[in-house]
């Protein structure tokens, strides 16, 4: 089985001091977006971006809004990333943000590759509710 690779795309602001960033899957010649964030909400995605970048293989320097090519990232990281961002960006509490972070940071590979499996499929809403309750219940 192919395993499913993903494009990390930074996108600088008009002033060239900050960035936003796209995020795409790329599976059996396919490519879907993920995710987009803009560079006013992507503050809150740093450490995560950096740590999967790192984990691909690319040095934490490389991360930059004069970057041009797109990051590559593998499964793992890319996956990570994925969940990251799609059940935390909506959410507006800070605590309840950082508590989903930190439990799809503590997942195993299996549990995150099962959670984006979930929450990619036609019940994507649902699964997403789901994680967040899971993984920041109040």
């Amino acid at each position: 089985m192919r395993e499913r690779r993903f494009e990390l795309r930074l996108q600088p602001t008009h002033a060239g001091d900050d960035w936003g960033f796209r995020l795409c899957e790329t599976f059996n010649n396919t490519t879907e977006a993920v995710a987009k964030v803009d560079a006013a909400r992507a503050t809150q995605f740093r450490r995560t971006v950096v740590e999967a970048v790192e984990a691909s293989g690319y040095p934490p320097t490389s991360v930059s809004p004069r970057r041009c090519r797109p990051f590559n990232l593998q499964q793992g990281p890319g996956v990570r990333l994925a969940l990251t961002v799609c059940a935390s960006l909506p959410v507006a509490r800070p605590q309840r943000r950082r508590a989903i972070v930190d439990g799809v940071d503590a997942l195993s590979p299996e549990e995150a590759l099962y959670w984006y499996a979930r929450t990619t499929g036609p019940e994507r809403g649902r699964a997403l509710r789901a994680l967040r309750l899971l993984l920041a219940d109040d």
